[in-house]
C-alpha cells in the first residue's frame, strides 16, 4: 500500500483521486485494514501507515501511536481510511463511538482528525460528511 498516494499529493479536502485510489485498493480486501494518512499545515501530504490488518473482521489500534506517528513526522492532521470485508460501508456503532473517542484526543493534543472513511467493495462513506464525527 506504499504507494497508494504520491508524495506531498494534496489531501484537504480529500482530493477525489485519492479518494477514487483507496476505494480501489482497499475496497476488495478480505481483511480489515486501516490507513492513517497525514498531511501538513498547508494539506499536503507528509506521510502515512498502515494499522492493524491482522483480524479477519476487526481492526484494533492503540491511539497512542496513531499519534507518535503523526508527531514524530510533523503532521498537523490526518484521515483515517478503513475497509469493511463484509462489502457494507455502513459504520459500526463500535466504528462511531471509536471515531468519536479519537475526534476528543486528537483535539486535546491539537491535531485535526479531518475524516474517516470506510471501504466497502466499490463504495465509501465519509463519517463527517454523514455527520457522525461530532
Amino acid at each position: 500500500m506504499a504507494d497508494l498516494v504520491p508524495f506531498r499529493s494534496r489531501i484537504k479536502p480529500l482530493a477525489a483521486p485519492l479518494f477514487e485510489i483507496l476505494v480501489r485498493s482497499m475496497g476488495g480486501l478480505r481483511h480489515e485494514v486501516l490507513l492513517q494518512v497525514l498531511y501538513d499545515e498547508s494539506g499536503r501530504l507528509c506521510g502515512h501507515q498502515v494499522c492493524g490488518g491482522s483480524g479477519l473482521a476487526c481492526v484494533s489500534v492503540r491511539y497512542r501511536d496513531l499519534f507518535e506517528h503523526a508527531f514524530r513526522i510533523d503532521a498537523s492532521g490526518f484521515v483515517l481510511v478503513h475497509n469493511h470485508p463484509s462489502g457494507d460501508a455502513r459504520p459500526s456503532a463500535g466504528d462511531i463511538r471509536a471515531t468519536r473517542a479519537l475526534g476528543a484526543v486528537a483535539q486535546a493534543m491539537d491535531m485535526e482528525f479531518h475524516d474517516h472513511l470506510i471501504v466497502a467493495g466499490h463504495a465509501a462513506v465519509s463519517m463527517r460528511e454523514a455527520g457522525l464525527m461530532a
